[in-house]
């Protein structure tokens, strides 16, 4: 069996959806062979040679305005066709992260790569929303803050080995939404000082 897994972060480092596809390809471990490839590093001629002989599609990327990052939607449109020969037949699985401490607010995110996969003639598998991206890299997948996270893809993991499909689902920190949130307005009035700015300037109005 051959899995695809594909990062749609625009960054080239540390970005939460690598630690994310790094954390899911080693929980499939030898059971399967298992690619990591770039979004942002990929383009349309690629595309066959990267995803040819593919079971399984997966794509980890973050939210953007509830849609998806502006370069992977480019290259999913641009793509589609290249990708839909090469992986005939693949189911397709998705995982969103955003900085938001639900993890439904990926559900609009998560249409839209169900549209696509109905769009490509694949076969859609299921979706993964996680939530608190800003969270990813406090702790090792799987402990600390992170338990919900490392169940979560321990239970994708073994769905995508099985080729099954199911319903979309939500993962969120082992964590105080209200603890997450002051952290969150702590970050951003130290941006805003950074950056010569006073608090009350994160308040103005247009």
């Amino acid at each position: 069996m051959k899995i695809t897994c594909i990062n749609g972060s625009p960054k080239t480092r540390r970005s939460a959806s690598a630690r994310i596809a790094d954390a899911l390809s080693a929980k499939i471990g030898g059971a399967a062979e298992c690619v990591v490839c770039g979004a942002a590093e990929l383009d349309r001629g690629e595309a066959p040679a990267a995803f040819r002989g593919s079971d399984a599609l997966v794509f980890v990327f973050p939210l953007y305005v509830d849609g998806i990052p502006s370069h992977l939607l480019r290259f999913l449109d641009e793509s589609l066709h290249d990708i839909a020969e090469a992986a005939s037949g693949a189911t397709v699985y998705a995982v969103v992260n955003n900085g938001f401490f639900e993890g439904r607010q990926n559900a609009v995110a998560l249409e839209i790569m169900r549209n696509f996969a109905a769009r490509a003639g694949l076969r859609w598998g299921l979706g993964l929303g996680v939530g608190a991206g800003g969270m990813i890299h406090a702790a090792p997948v799987g402990r600390g803050p992170l338990r919900n996270l490392g169940k979560a893809l321990d239970a994708l993991a073994s769905e995508i080995l099985a080729n099954q499909t199911g319903e979309d689902r939500v993962c969120e920190p082992n964590f105080p939404r209200a603890l997450y949130k002051a952290l969150a307005h702590a970050g951003w009035r130290k941006s805003a000082r950074k950056n010569g700015l006073k608090t009350k300037s994160l308040y103005a109005k247009p």
